[in-house]
């Protein structure tokens, strides 16, 4: 087994966590002082999508 399989193998294993509640997303990025647009680039995601 490779490097690849193995982590294929582990992520197929996880289960799903859910995202907090959007309200709580907003204020976890207010606290830590980051804009829409630097989560959306730490991401590689539009900022229009950080903001759905």
């Amino acid at each position: 087994m490779n490097d690849f399989e193995a982590i294929d193998q582990l992520l197929a294993a996880a289960e799903p966590v859910p995202l907090p509640p959007a309200e709580r997303r907003r204020a976890l990025r207010a606290a830590l002082g980051l804009s829409r647009a630097e989560v959306a680039c730490a991401l590689g995601v539009s900022p229009s999508t950080v903001a759905g």
